[in-house]
């Protein structure tokens, strides 16, 4: 037997539950288990999902889609195993960073997070080492990774331009 979902009636969070991965916030009931359980909230103050998800379902769209705390979840979906309602916070902010992608509002430590990685490859400007080096060849792979260039220019020009 399948549990009654609830109707949200704000737009935004109607908005949400249409898109795959948004339909989740319909099962929140508000206990407040997802903040509980969250490692991120345990160390970051102002990180509640509870408190996130209520400006979802009481409409604050602007104020959620230029917050960095979306942006704070780790995917670890420890809320999700917890929820005793089967709801999944983890899938509720991916779809709040992909609307807040679509309107050009991504948190600067993110932007340039992005703009590293594609221009060298790794998290940390400069990362690729000696040591990476001599893995890679160890392993017969080619150790020269200017290929990746034209790759990372075109993954920019398809999915970043004018966003990063």
């Amino acid at each position: 037997m399948s549990k009654e979902l609830h109707s949200p009636t704000s737009s935004f969070a109607m908005e949400i539950a249409s898109i795959p991965g948004g339909e989740d916030i319909r099962k929140c009931i508000q206990c407040g288990i997802c903040s509980a359980t969250c490692s991120v909230a345990s160390v970051v103050d102002k990180y509640r999902p509870r408190k996130l998800i209520q400006k979802i379902l009481i409409g604050e769209r602007n104020e959620v889609l230029k917050d960095d705390l979306p942006w704070l979840c780790m995917m670890c979906r420890t809320c999700e195993d917890r929820c005793q309602e089967g709801a999944s916070p983890v899938d509720i902010f991916h779809v709040v960073r992909q609307l807040a992608v679509k309107e050009g509002y991504i948190p600067d430590a993110f932007k340039q997070a992005t703009k590293t990685v594609l221009l060298d490859g790794w998290m940390l400007e400069d990362a690729y080492s000696d040591f990476i080096e001599e893995d890679r060849e160890n392993l017969n792979l080619d150790t020269n990774l200017e290929w990746n260039e034209e790759f990372t220019r075109r993954l920019m020009s398809k999915y970043f331009k004018g966003v990063i």
